[in-house]
């Protein structure tokens, strides 16, 4: 049977996949909210696409606690900050991932077949997820600041592991901070932590492991 830190590190690969493929397919939305409502009602893979990158929210969420796993031993205080800041973040940003899987989609079907009076309530909940995606990138990006610290400071760990987090997350407090939640800038922090994520899972997959099912 696999050990745990290799089967989190599976969860965190497939979780990245999950979510760099949703995002590389996903329908770019401009317009006004009408518009935006045509387009994802004719977009045949809308619900299915947010439906996959929900599951690798939570694959990543399960995943990165790998990085806890490869210690062999009690897990110190910054790992668990950094690490359950990021669980938190991509729990908040999931909530918009979902909102666009359920009642995104919902109404825009149902705004297709004659309820032009969607676009208004669309227009408004659509505002109320994108700032909760808003924040919960905030929280990737603090994380990822600590986490960084982690790496700089774990003598196992190679420099430019802490490098991958410190981007991602500098670059994710730009994204929330200076750009508008309509931005796909704000969602900078969980698309860049993807290098850190890809590089920790392939250690653990490849280091000797020390927790097993």
């Amino acid at each position: 049977m696999l050990p745990l830190s290799r089967l989190l590190a599976i969860a965190l690969l497939v979780g990245t996949a999950l979510l760099g493929i949703g995002a590389a397919m996903h329908p770019i939305l401009i317009g006004d909210a009408s518009a935006q409502l045509r387009l994802i009602a004719e977009t045949a893979y809308f619900r299915p696409l947010h439906l996959a990158m929900l599951a690798g929210s939570g694959l990543l969420i399960l995943g990165i606690w790998t990085r806890a796993l490869d210690r062999g031993g009690s897990v110190p205080v910054p790992l668990f900050a950094a690490l359950g800041l990021i669980s938190l973040g991509l729990c908040f940003n999931a909530i918009d991932i979902a909102f666009m899987a359920g009642a995104g989609s919902h109404m825009a079907t149902t705004f297709l077949a004659g309820r032009t009076e969607m676009s208004g309530l669309f227009d408004a909940l659509h505002m109320l997820g994108q700032m909760t995606a808003r924040f919960g990138n905030l929280l990737v990006a603090l994380g990822a600041l600590v986490l960084g610290w982690v790496e700089r400071h774990d003598a196992a760990s190679p420099r430019w592991l802490a490098w991958l987090a410190w981007v991602a997350g500098a670059s994710g407090l730009i994204g929330v901070v200076f750009f508008a939640e309509a931005s796909l800038a704000i969602l900078t922090a969980v698309a860049l932590l993807s290098g850190w994520q890809v590089a920790t899972a392939l250690r653990a997959l490849r280091a000797p492991t020390v927790a097993t099912l």
